[in-house]
């Protein structure tokens, strides 16, 4: 049975590769038998910290200022990465980190298989209020302090551990296969391109939707998002950006709009944040001419993991 690595990463700022911390826990014999938990020096050109990155954190850069790069900590971990399953609470967001940052620093990406927690659960556990990492875990009895990266990986391992036990599954291939959960593939050597440090490095509120536009020339066919409108509000739990969800709802083939209307398909809202103006407006809408939805953000990454 391989190894099953459950990885979390915290950043300094929208870029992805800006890595503060890194939590992992490693799964054997559906039991954890190693953690690691450090602060990471964020890389010398990204290493500036975002005040909303920082609230959801805590994490400052005094804090880290003695703290080993990257580089020097992926010689620790790098072993029970490659070639193995890594397993995150959002792998669009962990995932990509781990690309960005060995970009970032010129490592070979590794190969590994890869695997949602957060999809895990939905399909464990049905009913649930929401599906984020610390909600799974009250159901199931876990208590541990949440965007504390160590902390964080060990949750998301004791969601698969959880669904295996229940689900009486062999290995992670297995109940994947069970919970028709899809799995992702990373190939060693992959080439790879900074995820547009640029627009992930701008303010939410310094940009128009019209700059992003799709990384891609095609689109999945019959996806959910593909020629809907959206509209974003909000800030963003889960690690990334407004900025960065859109980039990630325009490659599924969406389109954008910074305002409200009958014709918008779906409002999505951040987990952080007072309901404001464009969801009072959103809900008026759905009572009268319009089907608009209002979705939740990790409403929106399963959507976008489809």
């Amino acid at each position: 049975m391989k190894k099953i690595t459950c990885i979390d990463f915290e950043t300094a700022n929208p870029f992805w590769g800006s890595i503060c911390s890194i939590g992992v826990a490693v799964i054997e014999g559906n039991k954890v038998t190693k953690t690691i938990s450090r602060l990471v020096k964020p890389h010398p050109d990204y290493c500036e910290f975002n005040r909303d990155n920082i609230r959801v954190h805590g994490i400052k850069p005094e804090m880290v200022a003695d703290a080993p790069e990257f580089d020097e900590i992926y010689k620790e971990i790098k072993p029970f990465i490659e070639g193995g399953v890594v397993a995150a609470h959002n792998t669009t967001f962990d995932v990509n980190c781990l690309r960005d940052v060995l970009t970032l620093y010129k490592i070979p990406i590794p190969s590994f298989d890869y695997i949602c927690t957060c999809e895990i659960s939905r399909a464990s556990w049905e009913g649930l209020i929401n599906y984020r990492l610390k909600t799974v875990n009250a159901h199931l009895g876990h208590k541990f302090k949440q965007h504390d990266a160590g902390e964080d990986a060990v949750a998301s391992a004791n969601i698969i551990m959880k669904s295996m036990q229940e689900n009486k599954a062999k290995d992670i291939y297995g109940l994947a296969e069970m919970l028709k959960v899809k799995m992702g593939k990373v190939k060693a050597g992959e080439e790879y391109i900074l995820s547009s440090i640029k627009s992930q490095m701008k303010k939410a509120d310094k940009f128009d939707v019209r700059e992003v536009v799709p990384e891609n020339n095609q689109f999945k066919k019959g996806h959910p998002l593909l020629d809907k409108e959206l509209v974003f509000t909000g800030q963003f739990e889960s690690g990334i950006s407004r900025r960065q969800a859109m980039q990630l709802a325009v490659n599924c083939g969406a389109q954008l709009s910074n305002y409200v209307r009958a014709r918008t398909d779906f409002l999505v809202k951040g987990n952080l944040g007072e309901d404001g103006a464009k969801v009072r407006k959103a809900k008026k809408l759905a009572e009268t001419i319009s089907d608009i939805k209002i979705i939740s953000e990790d409403e929106f990454i399963s959507i976008i993991n489809k």
